[in-house]
Parts: structure tokens; sequence; C-alpha cells
């Protein structure tokens, strides 16, 4: 073996590390508008993550017993590449499908259906590279050792790149679109390099044209946007799903979504919230505390209600874990953030961390029916509770209803 065929298959082998954590950690956002975000949707796409490289491992040490041709470990990758193409044009139909199911079972048939193979295909590449490098007995601990290390630092740069830059700030699908593209480009280049005698070029040439219109099919339907009756005033990926802002086609109602679920409504003309919700959690506060000199707001959303205490010139402290909610507020719904002060952060760690105290606490952090679950427990309630003054009252909206005894919990607290 070549040192420059020994150096590529390492090169390959780190980048598929890469592209596996970008699958795993990637596909469970694609399929976050569809299934959520709940511990469930994690729990398969690990599951599903741990099966697919038990596979692959298996599959790939079976296959190089059989054959040392590297054109076959290439054309697995350029198979996955393909799968990865074809998955950004049904991941719709595939998550509304498994809708049919109760969440667990759905969550894990998607995540299955749509990442099991090229994932499976790729952690062949570690077995058939650890025979293929192998000369002699001696030699297969320095050999697993090293390929071991280069493919577990490629998974390191493909977790760095998709948690901080390419989720924040590139589309689901195209990031999974240029994945696919760079293992194209991997297996494409052994071919034309290493193999410019094989006679599978033209097949490589036609499998890569396939998946490449299939992934660019994919992007065009997810750009597609609304219908005729909406015009999208704002798209932008964030750390915390899609933001979209809507106006209807009259330009009287604007919505806001987050992840395709509308959070809140505004009438752009009257500059105010149509939705009763924002208006019950500022006058519920006002109800059942006569005087509020100080107000937490956990959540920013619109920033309805922050605003609306703020006019009243009460000291307002907003938390609001994802960054990208505040420009939109500001303007989109005309939020007047010079009236109060933002932080960026988790609430249950400002509320664990602060010593401000509060008259009133609004908590609005949800996303559709689901609860940030660290922010309800009695625990959490007890930190809340710490930082308020006498006669202390607590509102947040819940899309279920709860039994009594959730909701004496901040009364009563842990026990």
């Amino acid at each position: 073996m070549s040192p420059g065929l020994r150096r590529y298959l390492y090169f390959t082998a780190a980048v598929t590390g890469a592209a596996i954590m970008i699958v795993e950690i990637l596909g469970a956002k694609m399929l976050a508008p569809y299934v959520g975000t709940s511990h469930f949707v994690w729990t398969a796409q690990i599951a599903v993550t741990l099966v697919a490289l038990a596979t692959g491992y298996y599959a790939g040490g079976r296959m190089v017993d059989r054959s040392l041709k590297l054109a076959r470990i290439y054309g697995c990758v350029l198979l996955a590449a393909i799968y990865l193409c074809l998955s950004v044009l049904i991941v719709k139909p595939v998550a509304y499908w498994c809708l049919d199911f109760k969440l667990a079972l759905g969550s894990l048939l998607a995540s299955a259906f749509l990442f099991f193979v090229p994932l499976s295909l790729l952690a062949m590449v570690g077995p058939f590279f650890i025979r293929m490098l192998t000369s002699a007995v001696n030699g297969v601990g320095g050999n697993v050792g090293r390929l071991t290390a280069v493919s577990t630092l490629g998974s390191f740069v493909g977790t760095m790149l998709i948690g901080y830059l390419l989720i924040p700030f590139f589309p689901n699908s195209r990031t999974m679109y240029f994945t696919a593209i760079l293992l194209m480009l991997v297996s494409g280049g052994h071919y034309f390099v290493w193999e410019h005698k094989s006679r599978n070029k033209p097949a490589v040439v036609m499998g890569a044209l396939a998946g490449l219109l299939l992934g660019f099919a994919g992007i065009r339907r997810d750009s597609a946007g609304h219908s005729s009756e909406f015009v999208e005033r704002f798209r932008g990926n964030s750390n915390f799903g899609l933001l979209q802002v809507v106006d209807n086609e009259s330009g009287t109602r604007r919505f806001y979504l987050n992840d395709f679920l509308t959070q809140n409504i505004y009438d752009p003309g009257a500059k105010k919230s149509v939705t009763l919700f924002t208006y019950m959690l500022h006058d519920l506060a006002r109800a059942y505390t006569r005087q509020i000199d100080g107000a937490l707001c956990i959540g920013l959303g619109m920033g309805v209600a922050p605003t609306q205490l703020a006019r009243e010139g009460i000291q307002v402290d907003v938390v609001e874990i994802n960054p990208a909610v505040v420009p939109v507020a500001r303007r989109y719904f005309d939020c007047e953030l010079e009236r109060f002060r933002v932080v960026i952060g988790d609430g249950r760690h400002f509320v664990n961390r602060t010593t401000n105290r509060y008259d009133t606490i609004l908590l609005d952090a949800f996303l559709g029916d689901s609860s940030p679950s660290h922010l309800m427990t009695r625990e959490a309630f007890d930190s809340m509770r710490r930082l308020r003054f006498s006669n202390p009252c607590v509102c947040m909206r819940r899309i279920r209803t709860r039994p009594a005894t959730f909701f004496l919990s901040l009364q009563t607290g842990p026990t």
C-alpha cells in the first residue's frame, strides 16, 4: 500500500467519523418539527445510532474477510451519501406517517427508517480499514489505536461543527445535503485517483448524480415556504429550532413559529397580540399581587407581557435561552427591548444563581405542548420561591392540565 493511499484511508476514517456524529445529532433536529424534542426522540435517535454502528461493525468485518477490494467499502460510503440525500426528500412524509403511532414508537420508527442504513454503511469503514492497514499480527494494536483515534477525532470535529456552527446558521436540510456531498467526494476521490482503471466509474457518477438530484429536490421543497395565502417575512435556524415569521395575505395577522409550531399571533396594525394567554399572564400577575416592583419573565417570545409590565414602571428581567429570538421580537413584533433587561441563558440556571428579588414570576418557556421539565419540578419551584418577596405569585402558561397536587407543590415545597 502506497503512503498516499494509507493517508487517504486515515482521512476517510476521519470524515466518516465526523459524518456519523453529524447524522446522529442532525437527524434528531430534522425530526423535531414533527415529533418534538422530548427524551423519547433523543433516546430513539441514540438507540438507532448504536444499533446501526453495531450492525456496520459486524458487516464491515465480514465483508473485508471475503474481499480486500477497497472499491467495495468506498461503494458503501457512496451508498450512504445517496441515502442521506434521499432522507432530505422523504423526512416529511416519513415523519407524518410515524405520527400515527405513539411518540416513543413513532420516533423510533422514523429514526430507523431515515438513518439506520446510512449509519450502518458508514460504520463498516472502521473494521474494513483495520484489516487493510494491517500487514502483520504484531502491528494490529498500533493500527487499531491510530485508526480509532483518527475516527474519534473526526467525530469530535463533527460534533463541534454541528453543535456550534451548522445547526445555528444553516438549514438542517442543507447541512445534511452538504454532508452527503462530502461523502460523495471522498468516495469519488478514491475511484478517480486510485481506481482510475475501474469499470465502476460510470455507476459511481450516475449514483452520485441521482443522490444530488434527490437531495436538491428535498431542499427545494423545504424552501418552498407557505401557500400564496401567506408571506414569509423571516426564516432562520437557531440552536433551538427553525424560527419563522409569517403574515397572512391581508397583512392583518403575523404568526410567530418555532419548528412549524405557532407560538403567538400578532396584529401589526394595532401592534398587539391577538392571543388571550399573553394578556392573562400579565393580568393574573396583577390580580394576585397588589404591588409589583420587580418581575422576572422566563421566556421572551414576542415580548408582549414583559413590555406591558415595563410600561407600568415595573423593573423587568427577562431570561431567554435562544439568542436568535431577541432580534426577531424587536424587528417583527415591536418589542421594546430598551424598557427591560434581557439575559441570554437557561431559566433554571438564572434562578439558581441570581440574588435579585421579584414580586412575580412569569413562566412561558414552552414549545407547542412540550414542557421544559427542568422548570417544572418541585426543586425548580423552591428555587423560584427563594427569589420572591412576601405574597408571591408565579404565573405560567400550560397546554395540558395538571392535578391540583402539582400546583400545591409551589406552596408546600419539596417533601
